[in-house]
This record gives structure tokens, sequence and C-alpha cells, in this order.
């Protein structure tokens, strides 16, 4: 998963991407707030931004500790590590259009600054570690990479992309090659580099008519590169050095002229039972997943959002309005459950905009864009089915799996409460309340805290805009969820310090 920044006015807050660390900046004053107390206090430190930097701040950034196993996996399978110390020399970068500034997270410790950089910079993060800063800039003219500690740095010219939410580019697992989309002219390349160096390992000119990503494989053996829709289903496999392997181009038995193309994709995550990438899905603009074995890169199953009555039919939950006034999952007929689309969800554009494994690849979470409002959630067996599916009255905008559980997250785009919706494969779903202020976006977000040991509760930070809260949920007898806060970031600044309990 990737760091979150939001902008709301004044007010940028920042997640790191594994929830150990909250920073928020509002007006001049940084403050960074810990999931895990350190010293008793989860609040950390404070300290005001230097001018210009203060008021034409534009990122926030957080690096990530490495807390690899030796089969690359990011802590989520039972590693051992301290979480303090895994955490403890993480950096926090600030930058805006011409200036970088980064500091240890923990001190506020001054580490480095960056100056005098070119007006058109579109994303600034931490590059294959946390002594780089990597810069994308606006019309695709160039990328840099500075090195923080030798004050160098190295430029590779025209990406394709510079959106940073593009998939552009990525770095290799573990190793940390950089792999990267270029387009210098007509054609698409796709290039390697070294890690650190940034020396030019590879260039390869794609057989592609507009690339629009590239994916590395959990365990770096594969790049895989997807095509632009309107030349149908075409992804390209190339090994890590930049050999083509495979080029999938869709089911047999799919006419050219019926094939709306690729969406999406996602590689199966690694765990200690399969260290190696098995899976490779292909989400499609017509609503359908096609999974992909890496032996071969042929389709071995096709799942579609559409619903089949019969005996076997999985646990529809659908959401509503309690006679107390509160939000809760009800268990839905499937007749029922899906007749009611989102009223804002008609310039919405099809196809399947999410596919999210559980920790250890058994379930998958999906979303197709014709019913936003839905997860469907598939158990990834020998013989894959439709384990369940939960109905929102407004749009999805964003699930996450707990690390080490089956166990997951969702947040609605719903405008008049701030609740979190939470799944689990051994209890019926619930819904909880959050006390934070309303957004009137419906802009939350959720971020489990990996570093968490395991005899604690499952905690997540749930954040807005402006506001950041850490905490859990718990079960009832009554059946009903209840958010148990442990610590306030933002408006809830004043009342850090004191923990309620909030039902939806």
């Amino acid at each position: 998963m990737a760091s979150h920044t939001r902008n709301g006015g004044s007010t940028l807050i920042s997640v790191s991407r594994s929830g150990d660390y909250v920073v928020r900046i509002h007006g001049k004053e940084i403050s960074v707030h810990s999931a895990v107390p350190i010293e008793g206090t989860r609040f950390l430190q404070s300290s005001r931004l230097s001018e210009p930097l203060a008021t034409q701040l534009k990122f926030v950034k957080i690096s990530q500790p490495d807390v690899s196993d030796e089969s690359g996996n990011k802590g989520n399978n039972g590693g051992d590590e301290d979480p303090l110390e895994l955490t403890s020399q993480q950096r926090v970068m600030c930058g805006s259009e011409t200036r970088i500034s980064v500091w240890q997270i923990n001190s506020l410790e001054w580490h480095a600054d960056i100056e005098n950089i070119e007006p058109s910079v579109t994303s600034v993060d931490f590059g294959a570690r946390d002594d780089e800063a990597i810069l994308l800039h606006a019309w695709g003219s160039k990328v840099t990479i500075f090195n923080l500690d030798s004050a160098r740095s190295r430029v590779i010219k025209s990406p394709k992309f510079c959106n940073p939410s593009s998939q552009g580019h990525a770095y290799r697992p573990r190793t940390k090659q950089l792999a990267i989309l270029l387009k210098p002219e007509t054609a698409d390349l796709l290039t390697i580099h070294e890690a650190y160096s940034y020396e030019l390992i590879t260039k390869v000119t794609l057989p592609t008519v507009d690339a629009q990503g590239l994916k590395w494989s959990p365990d770096g053996r594969w790049i895989a590169v997807w095509d632009v829709p309107s030349n149908g289903t075409k992804i390209l496999i190339y090994t890590a050095d930049g050999q083509l392997f495979r080029t999938y181009p869709g089911p047999k038995d799919m006419e050219s002229d019926h094939d709306l193309g690729i969406k999406c994709i996602e590689w199966a995550p690694l765990t200690r039972r399969n260290p190696s990438s098995e899976l490779l899905l292909v989400g499609k603009y017509d609503g359908t997943i096609e999974i992909l074995n890496t032996r071969t890169f042929t389709c071995s199953t096709t799942l579609s959002h559409t619903f089949h009555i019969d005996t076997q039919s999985p646990m529809i939950w659908r959401e509503r309005m309690s006679p107390e006034g509160k939000l809760e999952y009800a268990e839905a007929s499937s007749s029922s459950a899906f007749t009611t689309a989102t009223s804002d969800s008609s310039n919405l554009p099809r196809g399947v905009s999410t596919l999210n494994f559980s920790y250890n690849g058994d379930l998958l979470a999906t979303i197709d864009q014709t019913r936003p409002n839905i997860v469907w959630i598939w158990s990834m067996g020998t013989h894959i089915t439709l384990e369940s599916a939960l109905v929102h009255e407004h749009n999805v905008r964003n699930i996450s799996w707990h690390p080490r559980a089956q166990e997951l997250l969702i947040t609605t785009s719903n405008s008049a409460f701030a609740v979190v919706h939470v799944w689990s494969l051994d209890r019926s779903p619930v819904i909880a309340g959050v006390p934070v202020g309303r957004s009137e976006a419906g802009r939350y977000d959720v971020t489990w805290v990996l570093t968490a040991a395991r005899d604690e509760p499952e905690t997540f930070w749930f954040y807005t805009p402006d506001d950041a809260v850490l905490g859990h949920v718990t079960v009832g007898n009554d059946g009903n969820g209840t958010f148990n806060m442990l610590h306030s970031v933002g408006q809830g600044d004043l009342m850090a310090n004191i923990a309620g309990n909030y039902q939806a």
C-alpha cells in the first residue's frame, strides 16, 4: 500500500504505509504521533516550519522501514522484529514546488534540504531507501533522484507519466532496481536501472500502442506491462533483466470486438507457504477478472460480478439505518440486495477498479465500478467461490485488509456519518462510528498499524483531511460494533489523551 497525503486548506495529514506514524502540519506547526507509545506517550514532537516552506507546502511523506524477511514479505507473516527498533530510523519529508526538507521523524532533527528545485514538481517521495528523494516533474520532462547524503542527483528524461497516482515506475522488491516507462518520441520504452546508482541495465522498445503502467511481481521475477484498453487485452511479461517472456492477449474465445481491455492488474501476495508469485489477476473494463497462473501466464479462471441464486448462495449484507438511528449491517436476500444503485455512480467509468488480496492470499476483495457501492469477497481456494458481498448506500472509498488476519476495513463516501465498516471471516460484519469531524466530501481513509504487538487489539488509523484517530473496534454481546479510541490527532489534539467509546 502508498503513504497518504491530503490537502485540506492549511492542514496536511500523512499516515505512514505501515501505520506506525502520523505527521500533521497545521499552519506552520508540524507534529508527529506514534501508533506505539514511546516513553509512555503517542505524541512525540512538534516544531515550527520555516518560511517559505510553511506557506508553500504541498507534499508530506514518511519513509518506510525495511522489514522484509527472507521471502521478501513485509512483516506480515509473523516476524519477530521489534516495532520500536524498526521505526526509530524513519524520516519525514516536507516539500514545496521548489524546496524539500527532511527530518528524523522521532526527534524532528534536521537531516537535509534540497533547494532551487525547478518549479514544476508534481510528486515527491522517498526513493529506494530513506536517503533518496524521487521527484516527478510536470509535462513528462524528467524524473530526478536526489541522494540526500552525498547531495548528488541523477536525471531520467522523458518519463511517460508525471501523475503521482500513475503506475509508470516501480522498485523491484528487495533488490530495488528501478523499472520505469518512458515516452521520448512515438514508441513506449521500458528501462531498468541499477539500485542506488541508477545506471542503465537495459532499454526495451515496447510493442504497445499506449502502455498504461507496470508492476513488479512480489518475488521480483517478473515485470507486467499492460496496454491501453482500446487495444483490447494485452499484457507483456518481462523478466527482471528486461527479456520478453510472455504476451497475454486475453482468452482465446474472446472476440476482439467485444474485448474492452484492461483497467487494473494485481499480483497475489507472497507467503511462507508460497514464497514465489503464483497468480496475476487482470481486472477488465467489462467487469470480469481473469486469473493467470505464472507458470504459463494463461487464464485459468474468470470471475464475473454477477450474482447467481442457488443453494450455495453466499452471505449478503446490506447497510441500513437501525430504528435507533445508527448504521448497521443486515442480512439481505439476493433479489433485493443489488436492486438499488448509488445516486452518484452515473458518471463513473465501468470496470474492475479494485483487486485487494488478504495478507495470505486466501481471500480477495473486489469492486466493480458498475456498482461501486458493493464490496465482493472471494475465497481463493482450489475452486474460487464468492464468500460474501457487502452492499452500501454510498460508493466505497477505501478497503484495507489486516496485515495478519482475515479482517477487512471499509470506508464509504458517506458525508453524513464518519463510520468504519469491519468484515471478518469469523463473525458478522459491523459498523462503528468514529469520533472525527464530518467530511463534506466523504473523504475517509484507513490504515492498519503493522507494528502493533500480537497480544494487543487490531488497531488502525481512521483519518480525514483534518483529523486522524487511532483505535480498534470491538463487538458487544448485542452484535453492535464499538470504536475504542486510543489517540487523537488534529482538531482532536485538545482531547488527545482522552479515550472514548463510540458506536455507529
